[in-house]
């Protein structure tokens, strides 16, 4: 009879444990995924849901932006020739090496292509991805032209919260990301 009574009350401790140590509300309330998905008409203005795109990048991967989904993604239009585009990728960097979780960056280069660009970034050591649109397409589909540099900050839905031409600050990117993530 002792022997049952033992048994009897390491079984309930037992069942305690496991009842005590289980997420709120047993096994099915576990956090489930978040999809990030949005019903913004598609378009390259803020409140507008940036098509999908792929870009091949220069290290010989691939960016596709649907793949960013719950990140920030700040995609940046610059040249080699363009001074205040050079000027401001340390600023990208900067953000990547911030946020490398949460924020996705993208240097696209314009399709006026004077330089050997792998040549020239092989002066540096970026973090961010870069990538060349030989044809102009997505440049377009972003409402890019030969007005450079560009950024465009798209929050975790990828809607565009910023799209502007003319240089940026780190304390800008920093802002807009923060409201992207929000």
């Amino acid at each position: 009879m002792k022997r049952l009574i033992w048994a009897l009350a390491l079984a309930v401790l037992a069942a305690a444990l496991v009842f005590y140590n289980l997420p709120e509300g047993g096994p099915e309330a576990a956090p489930t995924p978040i999809a990030y998905e949005s019903d913004a008409p598609l378009g390259n203005q803020p409140g507008e849901r940036l098509p999908d795109f792929a870009l091949d990048r220069l290290d010989g991967g691939t960016f596709e932006l649907a793949a960013q989904r719950g990140r920030a993604t700040v995609i940046n239009l610059w040249a080699t020739w363009c001074g205040p585009c050079v000027k401001e990728l340390p600023y990208f960097d900067a953000l990547q090496a911030a946020h490398p979780e949460d924020v996705a960056v993208l240097a696209i280069h314009s399709d006026l292509i004077t330089d050997d660009i792998s040549a020239y970034l092989a002066n540096y050591d970026y973090g961010i991805a870069f990538a060349v649109d030989a044809e102009g397409g997505v440049i377009r589909a972003v409402g890019g032209s030969t007005m450079l540099p560009q950024t465009l900050v798209l929050d975790r839905y990828g809607v565009v919260v910023y799209n502007q031409v003319g240089s940026v600050t780190y304390e800008l990117l920093e802002e807009l990301v923060e409201k992207a993530l929000a």
